[in-house]
């Protein structure tokens, strides 16, 4: 076993080459799950599902098949064996955003969706930092408020409204943020917020807004 970027080396060093796709072996550990890479090299590299991955090769792809450790019978591909010249192009379809659903008797009905302005706009694609969520904390003593610690967006504050969720403020310092992770506690009576920064540290927050 080795690392993406080994892999991605051993594609550069062969030569003849301008593009890597990885995508996940077989397994219960592995199969159609997202392979998520961190990669150093000079060869833009692309990670897959297995199915994705399949579907670029011609090949017939099977969850079931790969949970139990199988496939095509063309897989392995002996080292050295060029197939067809494959074409991979991207296109921004926004940042991540956060959803709001209905429990209805153990069935989820989506009422909403989230996400600031910039999160959808191609202008702030790259450069402007991650303006995606990376988690949601819940009001402990409010049901319709919820904090998103939304990394470059910040701390940002919705309500939930008409089965909506509507923004009521949000925190940018001066200097940027990058908030990793958010979460609510009490303390003399009062809810607080404990937001995460990954380059400032702890910030706290007290919600003052509409009510």
């Amino acid at each position: 076993m080795c690392t993406f970027t080994e892999k991605a080396a051993n594609v550069e060093a062969a030569g003849g080459y301008g593009a890597v796709l990885v995508f996940n072996r077989t397994g219960t550990d592995a199969c159609d799950a997202q392979s998520g890479m961190r990669v150093k090299g000079t060869l833009p590299t692309f990670g897959a599902p297995r199915s994705q991955g399949f579907a670029a090769l011609d090949q017939p792809y099977r969850n079931a098949d790969c949970l139990a450790g199988t496939g095509p019978t063309i897989l392995p591909v002996p080292v050295g064996i060029k197939g067809d010249q494959l074409t991979f192009a991207s296109h921004f379809d926004g940042w991540g955003y956060a959803h709001l659903y209905r429990n209805e008797r153990g069935k989820m009905t989506e009422l909403d969706t989230y996400a600031i302005p910039k999160g959808h706009d191609p202008a702030y694609a790259t450069g402007f930092g991650d303006l995606t969520i990376h988690e949601v904390a819940t009001s402990q003593v409010r049901s319709d408020l919820a904090y998103f610690s939304y990394y470059a967006g910040g701390l940002r504050v919705a309500k939930i409204k008409n089965n909506k969720l509507v923004e009521v403020s949000h925190f940018i310092d001066k200097g940027g943020n990058n908030f990793w992770d958010v979460q609510t506690f009490n303390h003399g009576g009062q809810e607080y917020v404990a937001g995460s920064d990954r380059d400032y540290g702890r910030y706290i927050f007290k919600y003052t807004g509409p009510q």
